[in-house]
Formats: structure tokens, C-alpha cells, sequence
């Protein structure tokens, strides 16, 4: 018969009833999880709240979880704000939710929308600014693809000089940061305001004139890079071939050190806001500090951004006698000493005589 007074017995009902609890506990554990993790995926659906389709979300630099599940609920994307606050919390990422541009898809899960912002899956687009191209120019094609708005982008560009280089006092400019949107393929992000473009296109300009060393020979020939920019912008419009940029420079640059109006119909061009395939004589007497058949030297400013290869073609300009040329039917120029020369080859181009 065992002695029920004996610590065998007692220290055996101890384990059993410390068992017994463990399970329970573990019971009700499993059962509070369980509860938990159906109330996350029960709040966290989104598919009877959300609008349709998908919706670009800016998360900000600074923003708070709450402030980002607020937002999410205003655009109606999130059922429950405290609900995506637990979710980022219990996968241990609210502090980690990164700032950016998101494509959010309407019906996605708390649970989705928060690895989305940790993982940084920030929506990007390509962009192209063609060679040659001006702000107006550019801001039109943002429009054109749902990017932005052409006159806020336009308004933006008035006096955005980010750079000592594209400042300038010239009350007559007017676009301080025409010439340095570089012409690139951009991979951008969906939704980027227009100061955020502009931003991206100026930035890029900077980045791939140190790159190149073209900050640098600037600064050792003691030249303004504004002006640099200016001219390659000029030829960048007048050549069709890159071959021919550093002849035009070259013709270009000449004008200008004897005093000779530059006369490029790109800049008539620039102030008729339109490309004309011909420029008429009228045209040449329009009235504006651009006009360069009226006034001497530089335009006040770029008239469009310029590739590398015609910044390269003002520093290293083709040394010739030629001061005309005048533009073939294939795109190539006919390239003169004298103005006799020149109407000549007019005379044979146009009218075969």
C-alpha cells in the first residue's frame, strides 16, 4: 500500500497537474493565436473596402506607421488603420517601412501592402529626354503620359538653379535651368512630382559632367560652363550627324570671335515655340534678345539640352576657314568661306541653278 504521505506521491501529482496546466496553457495560447492571426486576416482584407483598381502611393521621408495607415484608409485602401499599424508591427517591420513612390493595387491585404513598403518595391518608369529638347518641350511629354502637368513642370524650371553654374542674372533668360535637363533614358518613379523630375534631370546633367571630366576642363580653362552649354545647344539643334558637330562649333565659335551674329535659325525657332521647316526672312526681324540675327554673341541662354557630344564639340571645335553652311536634303551641310560660296551652293541645293 503506498504511503499517500510520502514526496513520491506528492512530487508525482506536481508533475502531473504542472502537465496538465502546460497543455492548457498551451491550449488557450494556440486558441489566442489562432483568434489573433483570423482577426489580422479578417481586418486586414481589404477587398469590400477598397476602391478598384491601383493607385500610386507617395510614403514620405519622416512618415509614422500611423501616419502611413491613415493615408492608406483616406484613399481607401486599407479597411482598418490600427488593424495595418498590429500587421506592420507583428511582422516587425513598422521601422522599416521605406519612403517612395508605390503602385498599390485595390483589394491587396494589409499583410501585402506592408511587405510592399519594407521591401522597398518602389514603381519605376522609363523616361526619355530626347536630344535637343527644351523645358516646354519636356513638360508637354510628361503631360502627354500622364507624368505630370506641362505648366507646373514649365513653372518649376523658371528659376530652379540647383548649380552655381546655371545661375545667372540675365533678367532676360527664361528658363534658368534650360540646357541642363540631360538627355538621357530615365528610369523614374511613378508618381514623381514635377520639381522631382526636374530634380532627377538637373542632378544627372552634374553627375555626367564630373563623370566625364568636363567640370574639371572647364575650370582649368577658366570658361563659364553656362556659355559652354549654350553654344553645344546650338549645334546640337543645327547638326543632324554627330560628325558635323565640332565643324559647326567650329563655324560658330569663329562668328562670334570676329564679331559676327551667330544667325542660327534654331534660336527663330526657339522663339516661335514650333519647329518651321523654313525660316523666312520676317521671321529673322521678330524682336527678342534670342533672336541671334539680331543681336550679337550668345542668346541669353540655352535654347535646349545638349548631348555630350556637342558639349564636347564647343571644348574641341573642327579649326577651319569656313564661316556659312547651309543644310542639304539628306541632312548633311554644305560648308563655305564666304558669302558668295554660300548663296552659291544655296542656288544649286534649292533651285539646282
Amino acid at each position: 500500500m503506498p504511503d499517500v504521505l510520502s514526496g513520491d506521491f506528492f512530487s508525482g501529482e506536481l508533475v502531473l497537474m504542472i502537465k496538465k496546466l502546460f497543455c492548457i496553457v498551451s491550449a488557450v495560447f494556440v486558441l489566442a493565436v489562432a483568434g489573433l492571426l483570423g482577426w489580422m486576416h479578417i481586418m486586414g482584407d481589404n477587398k469590400d473596402f477598397a476602391k478598384e483598381g491601383a493607385q500610386i502611393v507617395h510614403v514620405k521621408v519622416g512618415m509614422t506607421t500611423a501616419d502611413i495607415a491613415q493615408m492608406l484608409h483616406e484613399k481607401q485602401l486599407v479597411k482598418n488603420p490600427d488593424a495595418f499599424k498590429f500587421e506592420a508591427r507583428f511582422k516587425g517591420l513598422a521601422n522599416k517601412l521605406q519612403a517612395g513612390m508605390y503602385k498599390i493595387e485595390g483589394g491587396m491585404s494589409n499583410g501585402a501592402i506592408v511587405n510592399e513598403f519594407a521591401n522597398g518595391r518602389i514603381e519605376l518608369i522609363d523616361f526619355i529626354v530626347p536630344e535637343g529638347f527644351n523645358v516646354v518641350k519636356t513638360g508637354r511629354k510628361l503631360e502627354s503620359l500622364g507624368l505630370g502637368k506641362a505648366e507646373k513642370f514649365i513653372e518649376a524650371a523658371r528659376n530652379y538653379a540647383p548649380y552655381k553654374y546655371m545661375q545667372t542674372d540675365d533678367s532676360n533668360v527664361i528658363f534658368k535651368c534650360e540646357g541642363f535637363l540631360y538627355p538621357a533614358t530615365y528610369k523614374v518613379p511613378y508618381g514623381a512630382s514635377e520639381e522631382e523630375f526636374l530634380h532627377i534631370f538637373v542632378r544627372h546633367f552634374n553627375e555626367v559632367m564630373e563623370k566625364e571630366g568636363v567640370l574639371k576642363t572647364v575650370k582649368e580653362r577658366n570658361l563659364n560652363l553656362r556659355d559652354v552649354v549654350n553654344m553645344a545647344a546650338l549645334v546640337e539643334l543645327e547638326a543632324v550627324y554627330a560628325d558635323e558637330k565640332p565643324r559647326i562649333a567650329g563655324v560658330f565659335l569663329k562668328r562670334v570671335e570676329i564679331g559676327m551674329p551667330i544667325q542660327s535659325d534654331t534660336t527663330i525657332q526657339y522663339i516661335l515655340g514650333a519647329q518651321k521647316e523654313t525660316i523666312t526672312f520676317k521671321d529673322t526681324e521678330i524682336e527678342s534678345p534670342y533672336n541671334t540675327y539680331q543681336n550679337y554673341g550668345l542668346p541669353p541662354g540655352p535654347i535646349g539640352s545638349p548631348s555630350l557630344s556637342a558639349i564636347k564639340a564647343v571644348l574641341e571645335p573642327e579649326q577651319t576657314d569656313y564661316l556659312y553652311f547651309v543644310a542639304e536634303n539628306n541632312g548633311r551641310h554644305r560648308f563655305s568661306r564666304t558669302y558668295a560660296e554660300h548663296l552659291r551652293a544655296i542656288d544649286e541645293i534649292y533651285y539646282g541653278r
